[in-house]
């Protein structure tokens, strides 16, 4: 039996509809609040719930929040933005971000044992997370567990402390059957992301690349979606990088090459300057309102569409029960 699990408790596939496959509503300080400043943090629940209300205003049903262990989740705040808004379902995430926005000394991912880690993540999923962040030293599982499992790397490189992350992770994943939603840093390293996990034992359709569209180029997308591994292809209106154009046509380009059952949708909007509830920005809603709109003015199907926003994240976030 499948079942995408959400900080409520199990659902059916069928119930998740319209999916933002990553986005950050809650950040409440953390390494990258710390390396890149306010803008990071995420601390209100009010805002978020404003975020939600959007998007669920177009459509939207699911959102994957993708802020990891160590770096400023707060699971009771998340089920406070549930107990606000209780037709949203919410996916949390466990795992780590890549290792710059931590400590690669003193933290304990580097003072642990590789199968130490993945029993603290398989804890997250199969239990439920702490409530502390896994900040320790005490831990106290909240009764919400985690629907996926997130990795980092760095741009152009993979240290030591994402080296077991992977590790941790990979095992985690097979434990428990949650996806592995990665981080790629610029569209970077994600050939070494998934050759790791496919030597590790993890089955193609357990990974999921994010930002890999910040490395637009169609035959490098095309040789890792021949691999089976899916993208959440994310962050739109994001011009200091790319053009929507960009986006849009790696879509276009992925759907002609039979790749259409490997795409999902996300926003990634984690900075207060990327929503509109703290003032600023596009909103969780922006590929709903303009970025979906406009893949079906320059000729996306809807069954394409209904694939990238429901039924592939549907299969993808799904645990065997």
């Amino acid at each position: 039996m499948s079942v995408i699990r959400t900080i409520l408790g199990d659902i059916d596939p069928s119930e998740a509809g319209i999916v933002d496959s990553h986005e950050h509503l809650i950040r409440i300080g953390g390494g990258e609040v710390n390396a890149e400043g306010e803008d990071y943090r995420l601390p209100s629940v009010e805002a978020a719930a404003e975020e939600c209300e959007r998007f669920m205003q177009y459509g939207g049903k699911t959102v994957v929040e993708m802020t990891p262990a160590s770096l400023g989740r707060d699971i009771v705040k998340m089920l406070e933005l549930n107990e606000k808004l209780p037709n949203l379902h919410l996916i949390q995430t466990t795992g780590f971000q890549f290792s710059g926005v931590y400590d690669q000394t003193c933290h304990w991912v580097m003072r642990y044992s590789v199968n130490q880690i993945a029993d603290l993540l398989i804890a997250e999923v199969e239990e439920g997370i702490d409530e502390h962040d896994y900040m320790g030293p005490i831990v106290k599982r909240s009764k919400a567990k985690a629907g996926c499992i997130k990795i980092g790397t760095s741009y152009g490189f993979i240290t030591p402390f994402e080296e077991k992350a992977i590790q941790a992770a990979a095992i985690a994943s097979i434990e428990t059957g949650a996806l592995l939603n990665t981080h790629t840093s610029r569209g970077t390293m994600a050939m070494e992301q998934v050759d790791r996990f496919l030597a590790l034992g993890v089955r193609p359709d357990r990974i999921m690349l994010g930002h890999v569209q910040k490395n637009p180029d169609p035959w490098y997308h095309k040789k890792l979606a021949s691999r089976g591994v899916s993208f959440s292809y994310d962050g739109g209106y994001r011009v200091k990088y790319w053009p929507d154009s960009d986006r849009a046509d790696l879509i276009k380009q992925l759907i002609a090459a039979g790749y259409q059952k490997q795409i999902t949708l996300a926003t990634d909007s984690g900075k207060k300057s990327y929503q509109k509830a703290y003032g600023a920005g596009t909103g969780i809603d922006y590929d709903l309102s303009v970025f979906v709109p406009r893949l079906r003015e320059e000729g996306v199907s809807e069954d394409a569409i209904e694939d990238m926003l429901v039924n592939n994240p549907a299969r993808l976030f799904s645990l065997e029960k």
